[in-house]
């Protein structure tokens, strides 16, 4: 059996056609395939014959037509209308024949059967002896009422040239006939887009696969309808081999290779890439295209990816699931191989433009995403940092990154390459792995840690260490960044939990500079104590400055709360013990007199000479008689009764 003339390229010759002789019941049939089954000799001798049966009949008539016309004209009229009524009903029985052979040939589709055999679905068949065949699927589904020209338009002068070529016996390969059954888009359109089909048509339109290829601008004018749904002729449903066909997803480029699916070749594509999902009116060709990849429903539809992926939480997926955004079973080999694609399928191409992956920290591992990103929870908490150098070396053995020391400057400060790498010890419960450091590496001397980062542990790394720089940094500047931290709320905080009792009641040297009118200032220093002052008040009744919180200048001077300090009850000597203080106050004749001619009548009238002030200069006669005045026995007269004396100045004038 030969195919027949005119079988276009996507209209396969049926693969059912076997076995068994075909029985036609109908008597066209037959009467067709005779006309046109007939040997080329057998047909162009009729056509000579025809034209020499003509040729003879126009040579004998031509000399007589004059004896012809007056043969009729000598007839009555009666007569001469039965002789045109000859003619005429010929004529009208030719025109009668052609308009129904023209309606047959347009609209019966047993004028197709003169050189194809429609072969049912299920029916194996054989095409006759009795000339060249082709047999195809015969229309089934909701086409089988149309006719052939419904779908195959029929174009008069191909078809003649067609006809010239059959009856010329080229009728093997029919590479010289001009194709007659190919179908362009716009027939198919007629009826599903703007005939009585179109309300089925915006459904079909909307699928991701439609969408993909009519959509497409490199496609646009080289695929049409039957590109996908006549490579199985006449039942319009795509078959796998539809995308793999010349020109579209060739096999070699669509074979599976990846693990164990490799071997798995009687796959649809169907079965991963869902064509016929639906996709919204506005989403974009490109979405439309997005939503071909295989996700979870249809990888994990297989057995043996259940069984793989049992573990697999969607909702910790920062991909949604979508399996073939990573991973291409027909170019990669191993599930690891969908690593190389994280920055190359325009997803994760900008990953240098992060500061976190391009800093110091990260700069030599910053290309091993696997290294910190787990491939179905990708997302990791960057503040996290312990956890996730814990979590790193347990996927690396121990040897792969060995993780910061946690929380603690005393283990990182004695860190060395030169040393081998702390080992993984499982941590109790559900604790991390913890790391046991080398005797070697703890043996090292003491060295004082500079910032508890214990009291710290609460707080996330990135919160102070900088992992975006360049070079390894803090986030902030000392102190004033931890100020800005710990003294947010001065008047609510418990001052005590980072400043310790100890550190706060020691005593502490104060740097004063004490002026007297006409002499230099001279520079003196104060015991202060915590302890003294601690009746005074909350904390921030002192430390009033902004975020250091350091006193100002009136309380660092003292002034601020000791302003009328040279009262009668006061302890002079507690505070004016210098050395220098009696060379000052040299001659001693006039020690006891005329305090103002140094200092300012307004501290001099602030003066009693009582007990309190003399022990200033004589701190040995502490003892020497401890109830009495010293102004009683030494200047003959009461305290109040002395003070005249310090302002003499004031007096004179």
């Amino acid at each position: 059996m030969v195919p027949g003339a005119g079988q276009a390229a996507h209209v396969p010759q049926s693969q059912d056609s076997a076995v068994a002789a075909s029985a036609l019941p109908d008597r066209v049939i037959p009467i067709i395939q005779m006309i046109f089954q007939q040997p080329p000799w057998l047909m162009w001798g009729g056509v000579i014959v025809a034209a020499i049966v003509l040729a003879a009949f126009l040579w004998w008539f031509w000399p007589r037509r004059q004896r012809f016309r007056q043969w009729i004209a000598g007839h009555s009229p009666s007569g001469k209308l039965a002789i045109l009524a000859v003619p005429l009903t010929i004529g009208l029985a030719a025109a009668w024949l052609g308009a129904r052979s023209y309606d047959f040939v347009q609209r019966d589709n047993r004028f197709c059967t003169g050189c194809h055999i429609f072969v049912p679905s299920g029916v194996h068949m054989t095409a006759p002896d009795t000339g060249n065949y082709t047999l195809v699927n015969k229309l089934e589904g909701k086409h089988d009422s149309l006719s052939c020209h419904a779908c195959h338009e029929l174009r008069p002068v191909k078809e003649a040239i067609k006809m010239v070529l059959w009856m010329s016996g080229d009728r093997g390969t029919g590479e010289r006939v001009p194709p007659h059954a190919r179908v362009p888009r716009k027939v198919c359109e007629s009826c599903h887009v703007t005939g009585a089909a179109k309300k089925f048509w915006q459904a079909i339109a909307s699928t991701a696969g439609h969408r993909t290829h009519l959509e497409s601008d490199s496609l646009r004018g080289r695929i049409e309808c039957l590109t996908c749904h006549a490579q199985s002729a006449h039942r319009f449903v795509p078959v796998d081999s539809t995308c793999s066909q010349r020109g579209c997803h060739l096999t070699s480029a669509t074979r599976i290779r990846l693990g164990k699916m490799a071997g798995q070749t009687d796959f649809h594509c169907n079965v991963c890439h869902q064509f016929t999902k639906s996709v919204p009116l506005l989403a974009t060709r490109d979405s439309a295209a997005g939503s071909l990849r295989p996700d979870r429903q249809e990888c994990l539809s297989c057995h043996p990816m259940q069984l793989r992926m049992v573990a697999f939480d969607p909702s910790r997926d920062p991909h949604n699931g979508s399996c073939g955004t990573c991973h291409n079973p027909h170019a990669q080999v191993k599930p690891a191989d969908a690593l190389k694609s994280c920055t190359t399928s325009g997803c994760h191409d900008n990953w240098r433009k992060v500061p976190f992956h391009s800093g110091k920290a990260h700069a030599r591992v910053n290309t091993r995403c696997e290294l910190c990103h787990d491939p179905h929870a990708a997302r990791v908490d960057a503040s996290d940092c312990i956890g996730c150098h814990a979590r790193v070396g347990v996927r690396g053995g121990g040897t792969t990154a060995v993780p910061p020391m946690p929380f603690d400057t005393l283990k990182a400060l004695k860190r060395t390459s030169a040393l081998p790498p702390p080992q993984l010890r499982h941590g109790k419960g559900d604790a991390p792995p913890e790391l046991d450091f080398p005797a070697a590496l703890l043996s090292r001397p003491q060295v004082a840690d500079s910032f508890s980062h214990a009291r710290h542990q609460k707080l996330a790394c990135i919160t102070c260490h900088s992992v975006t720089a360049k070079q390894t940094t803090l986030t902030f500047t000392a102190p004033r960044g931890c100020q800005i931290c710990h003294h947010q709320a001065p008047a609510t905080n418990q001052c005590s939990t980072c400043h310790a009792e100890a550190d706060s009641f020691q005593f502490r040297q104060v740097a004063l500079t004490v002026t007297v009118p006409g002499r230099p200032p001279m520079a003196r220093s104060v015991t202060f104590s915590h302890a003294s002052h601690a009746a005074t008040g909350a904390c921030i009744s002192c430390h009033m400055g902004s975020v250091i919180l350091a006193p100002p200048d009136s309380v660092a001077t003292c002034t601020g709360c000791h302003v009328q300090h040279h009262t009668i009850a006061r302890d002079c000597a507690a505070c004016h013990t210098v050395p220098g203080l009696q060379q000052a106050h040299i001659p001693a004749q006039s020690t006891h007199i005329g305090c103002d001619a140094c200092h300012t009548p307004a501290t001099v009238a602030l003066l009693t000479p009582a007990r309190p002030l003399c022990q200033t200069c004589h701190a040995d006669k502490v003892d020497h008689y401890a109830a009495l005045e010293c102004a009683a026995c030494h200047l003959q007269d009461t305290p109040e009764g002395w003070r005249p004396h310090l302002m003499r100045q004031v007096a004179a004038r």
